[in-house]
Formats: C-alpha cells, structure tokens, sequence
C-alpha cells in the first residue's frame, strides 16, 4: 500500500475529488482518502509519476509518496458516516442549485489569502 500526503485538502468535496481521480485510473485497487491526515492510501502497481500527475491535474500538491505496511479502516469507518453525510448534501444541492465551487477550494483564492496574511 502507498501513502500519498497531499496539500491543499480543506473540506469533504476535495477528499472525494481526489478519490474519484484517484479510483479513476487504471492500476490503482483500493483508495482511501483521509482529510484529516492530508494522505490518501491506495492499492496496486502503478508509477508515481503518474499518481502525482493526477493528483496535481486537480490543482493539489503531493509533498510525498511512500510505502506503508496498511492503513487502519477503522478511522475511514469513523468518519465514513459524516463523509457520506457531506457527499449526500453535496449531492442535494447540486441538484437544487446547479454545480458550482466551493471556496475552500479554489486553491488560488487560499494562495492569496495566505500572502495577504504574510503582510
């Protein structure tokens, strides 16, 4: 299993657009994405090059990837419920008021309100 720790993760709907990216490419077996650690772990042979590639095409930035013996289901089962629970409300309001972005998101918004910050 691989553990890839990713930057710019900050709310449920970027955990499941990069298990969606990740799940989407062949190779890949199982995908586990945890936003509280950042990381995502999956299953399968398939090249870094290539993972980091489709991880940064959604605007995310991989800091490392590295092999780990497993990773604990049991934390996925801990906040599987309130991941489902985001992704259903998610779901409801696209259909009630068409797809759109969210802030937290947008990566280059969170770049300038980190520099204004700095100053």
């Amino acid at each position: 299993m691989k553990k890839i720790i990713i930057e710019g993760m900050m709310c449920g709907h970027c955990e499941n657009t990069i298990e969606k990216k990740l799940k989407s490419i062949e190779g890949i077996g199982s995908v586990e994405v945890s936003l509280d650690e950042k990381s995502a772990f999956i299953s399968g042979e398939i090249e870094e090059d290539l993972i980091k590639k489709a991880i940064e095409e959604e605007g995310y930035k991989v800091l490392s990837i590295e092999i780990v013996e497993a990773h604990l289901k049991e934390e996925k089962e801990k906040k599987g419920f309130f991941s489902k629970l985001i992704g259903k409300i998610e779901k409801s309001n696209e259909k009630e008021f068409g797809k759109g972005s969210i802030d937290c998101c947008d990566l280059s918004k969170q770049e300038k309100e980190d520099e204004e910050k700095k100053h």
